[in-house]
């Protein structure tokens, strides 16, 4: 399990480079990509601007853990679907889904993987492409629900990025995404 965000490990974190937060803005601190908006204006360092423009792209650690910011209503419907099926506390993952910023990117949709009842954690991408090419044989398939590849050719992306491999925090069990470009 993550120390800066529950749901991602420390070794798969990848800063914003933007190098100020959009909701507190202390400059200096480390942001990270998210797309949503400063959930209440009165507390953000700006409520004017957040009140009118509360569209943000980075945010600190302890702005998301602290539920400063919020998703889209939009991509909270597009991954309501899967907390249906897969959340054993249904409003909470809705939280904690609040608290996980964009990392990885997802190139066609939000699609992260949950089991016994609760999100995984993202892992990190494989290293090369030798690595790349086992991610099936190791991890469980994940296509907005467990499911068996449905290709019969080495996972060779065009990017590694395109290839998210997850962990459930509590059997262990691993998963992977594959978005391809």
């Amino acid at each position: 399990m993550g120390t800066t965000f529950r749901y991602i490990a420390e070794t798969a974190l990848e800063p914003s480079g933007l190098g100020e937060c959009q909701c507190c803005e202390r400059a200096g601190v480390v942001s990270y990509n998210y797309r949503g908006e400063v959930a209440n204006p009165s507390a953000a360092a700006n409520p004017q601007l957040a009140d009118e423009e509360p569209e943000i792209y980075a945010a600190c650690a302890d702005c998301i853990n602290a539920g400063l910011v919020r998703k889209s209503d939009y991509e909270i419907g597009e991954v309501q679907k899967l907390i249906n099926a897969y959340a054993s506390d249904k409003q909470n993952a809705v939280q904690q889904y609040h608290r996980i910023p964009h990392i990885p990117l997802m190139m066609q949709r939000e699609d992260w993987p949950l089991c016994c009842g609760d999100w995984c954690e993202f892992v990190g991408v494989p290293a090369d492409y030798d690595e790349s090419v086992h991610v099936p044989s190791q991890n469980q398939f994940w296509d907005r629900r467990p499911v068996e590849p449905h290709w019969d050719f080495e996972l060779k992306p065009e990017s590694l990025r395109e290839v998210c491999i997850f962990k459930c925090l509590s059997c262990d069990r691993t998963f992977f995404v594959w978005q391809p470009t």
